[in-house]
């Protein structure tokens, strides 16, 4: 795994342990010598990571709009910074550049690439890894959402072996290691087969 795109917050006002958890993630890659690809900004979780990636010898590349580059404070320190106009550009090059994701807490920016990357995984659009830090179990209502619709049969049961729910940036680094991807089966993951089965 050559590179990773990592998917968090840009908030500054966040309780301290989300900042040291962004930062273990950011060292844990350029330790394992995978370069981190992220949304460019330099506050926030962005920024945290950014610089610990950096600070560890890993290689950088951030990805953010001209519009948000004065708001996020894009980050001079990468060593790719790539300024586009839309989220829409920013979004696809962030899929593209990536071997796999992690998502990190975030709000709704972060949720709406979140689903993204796994609606593209569900239509076999790609069969790069997917990981959630749980950190502090800020995900634990979005994944009993998931949990609801698969129980009321609007996601089909699939969806659970291509998304790694765990507590930590290193167990997600090693969930993305470990991932060996299947074909993709239409039958498996789209929801106009879910009368075929039960969850």
């Amino acid at each position: 795994m050559r590179s990773v795109t990592v998917y968090c917050s840009s908030s500054g006002a966040l309780e301290p342990h989300f900042a040291e958890g962004a930062r273990d993630l950011g060292a844990a890659l350029a330790a394992r010598g995978i370069e981190l690809v992220y949304g460019g900004g330099s506050i926030g979780l962005m920024g945290e990571c950014a610089r610990a990636a950096k600070a560890g010898g890993g290689r950088v590349t951030g990805i953010i709009t001209r519009k948000l580059l004065d708001l996020e404070q894009g980050w001079q320190g990468c060593d790719e910074l790539l300024v586009v106009d839309t989220m829409q550009e920013r979004r696809r090059i962030l899929m593209d550049r990536a071997d796999g994701y992690i998502v990190l807490p975030g709000g709704l920016g972060t949720y709406e690439e979140f689903f993204e990357v796994l609606v593209a995984r569900q239509l076999g659009d790609h069969a790069k890894p997917i990981a959630i830090v749980n950190h502090d179990r800020y995900y634990d209502p979005l994944v009993a959402m998931i949990e609801h619709g698969i129980a009321h049969r609007f996601v089909r049961p699939a969806i659970r072996g291509v998304l790694h729910v765990v507590g930590t940036g290193h167990d997600a680094i090693e969930a993305l290691l470990a991932h060996e991807p299947a074909a993709h089966d239409p039958a498996q993951f789209l929801p106009m087969h879910a009368g075929r089965d039960r969850a």
